[in-house]
């Protein structure tokens, strides 16, 4: 008997599992692969450090603090916060501009582009509350031109997504409370700005633009995984959970299914009010499972379940068909990432920066390219250009499932091109997702709304991942960690 299993060891369960130990919860953390961390996974090829999944993180006040928390704040890289991100148009890269003057000297929108943009002050805020897409609302606001050349090419960035089916209020609802709350963006912007400065913040650990770790991302859910200790099992296959509740005696367990079905016959007692009636009282999880050939069951009171969401849908069928059918339609595009080495004296194009991403207009097949080297220290060895390439995603998934050589011709081909590079590159890796990063669609503010609900109806179950309140590492470390103190008070 245990007073809390988490399903999944990726940075979602890793957190929960280490947050609810924290607060004395007796948790256990199960996973099906042989290593903890998911798609964070840091790994270095002939002196290249590279990063199989995420690259880095925005330095959330969450994240700090957990580093603080783990004392490994000193392990953390900072990526420079004056180095300029670019975006591919016209055959050229132009840097995101990050200044007044840098706007107007830019040349990624055209005049009349600058023009429209500065109009945003004056566009009404939309009415309707149903869903936008991303693309629909950054036309409206700022223009086409700022759509096409800047919204779209960091929705590929970030979601590996198609701008026009990327639903804004459940991918950015932060633009769209500018916009509902402030009537604007540069109005909400503005107005932030004045509260900020009017309501001077409480001292805490300072966000960051960007950061990782000296040893690379997995440095921290190593770390984690360190902490958790014993009650971490990888190599966990065949799960199974069930979800019974204890009868009023406390004699045995009763299948859930099997107290609706009995209710149905009585026709002197309101069935919603008994089947809520009996989900009020202890829930028991009964999960199984093989582990070096023996098959092992235990018992719970509460679950978090921290897979991708086609993951948690097999494992929620028996407590919700609704839940489960609402999980696997997220969709999860395939993905590619392809990994180069190069003599800097080949590239004519300066390496300050984050590195690039592509307008959909230019046609490339290359959706971004991370400058490794120049994010942060120790990714290669001395006089080499690290680049991590990322091919495919929602705009082209036929381009993902390409092989490993056409890959490395592919990226190299695109990128020689857009940084001027001369001569040939060292092909280091390519890692493939069949499922990469989940897809906010259209549609997907009204889903989570309704998985909450769910959720909210089956006592002692909890959802932790990158498909529900954002992607990112900063993301998933304030979700579950809100996730585990929910449990820890539900105790």
């Amino acid at each position: 008997m245990r007073d809390a299993i988490i399903i999944g060891a990726g940075i979602s369960g890793l957190v929960a599992a280490y947050r609810l130990k924290s607060l004395g919860v007796d948790a256990l953390l199960i996973e099906t692969s042989d290593r903890a961390g998911g798609v964070i996974r840091s790994e270095t090829i002939d002196g290249y450090l590279i990063e199989r999944g995420p690259n880095s993180s925005q330095g959330t006040q969450e994240l700090m603090a957990l580093a603080d928390e783990l004392g490994i704040r000193a392990e953390i890289v900072e990526g420079d916060p004056k180095a300029p991100a670019y975006v591919y148009h016209d055959g050229e890269l132009h840097a995101v501009p990050m200044s007044a003057g840098a706007f107007l000297k830019s040349r990624l929108l055209s005049a009349r582009g600058k023009l429209r943009l500065i109009r945003e002050f004056f566009v009404p805020a939309r009415k309707e509350e149903s869903e936008e897409s991303v693309f629909s609302f950054a036309e409206r606001r700022i223009g086409r031109e700022g759509a096409e050349r800047m919204i779209s090419a960091f929705v590929s960035g970030i979601y590996a997504g198609d701008a026009k089916k990327l639903s804004v209020q459940a991918a950015f609802p932060k633009m769209v409370n500018l916009e509902t709350s402030y009537g604007g963006l540069f109005r909400g912007m503005f107005a932030k700005a004045k509260e900020a400065r009017k309501n001077k913040a409480p001292a805490g650990p300072r966000s960051r633009r960007s950061c990782s770790f000296r040893q690379g991302m997995s440095f921290l859910t190593d770390t984690l995984a360190e902490r958790i200790g014993e009650d971490l099992i990888l190599g966990c296959s065949d799960i199974d959970l069930r979800y019974e509740i204890v009868s009023p005696k406390g004699s045995s367990d009763i299948n859930l299914k099997s107290q609706i079905s009995n209710l149905k016959d009585s026709s002197d007692i309101d069935l919603k009010s008994q089947i809520s009636n009996f989900k009020s009282q202890i829930p028991n999880f009964k999960l199984s499972f093989n582990k070096s050939g023996i098959r092992e069951e235990i018992t719970c009171k509460s679950v978090i379940i921290s897979t991708p969401a086609f993951a948690a849908s097999r494992l929620v069928a028996p407590v919700s068909e609704e839940l489960s059918h609402l999980l696997d339609e997220i969709e999860y595009p395939p993905l590619a990432i392809v990994y180069l080495a190069y003599d800097e004296s080949m590239i004519e194009h300066s390496l300050r920066g984050f590195g690039f991403l592509a307008a959909p207009r230019e046609g490339l097949n290359v959706l971004g390219c991370v400058w490794n080297t120049s994010l942060f220290e120790g990714r290669a060895p001395e006089g080499k250009a690290l680049m991590t390439i990322f091919i495919g995603g929602a705009r082209n998934p036929a381009a993902a499932r390409l092989a490993d050589d056409e890959l490395v011709t592919l990226a190299h081909g695109e990128i020689q091109q857009a940084m001027k590079i001369r001569g040939e590159p060292g092909s280091i890796s390519v890692t493939r997702y069949e499922r990469a990063i989940p897809q906010y669609n259209l549609g997907h503010a009204a889903r989570v709304k309704r998985i909450d609900e769910l959720i909210g109806q089956n006592a002692g179950l909890y959802l932790a991942g990158n498909y529900l309140r954002g992607p990112s590492t900063g993301d998933c470390v304030k979700e579950a960690d809100r996730v585990a103190r929910e449990v820890a008070r539900s105790m």
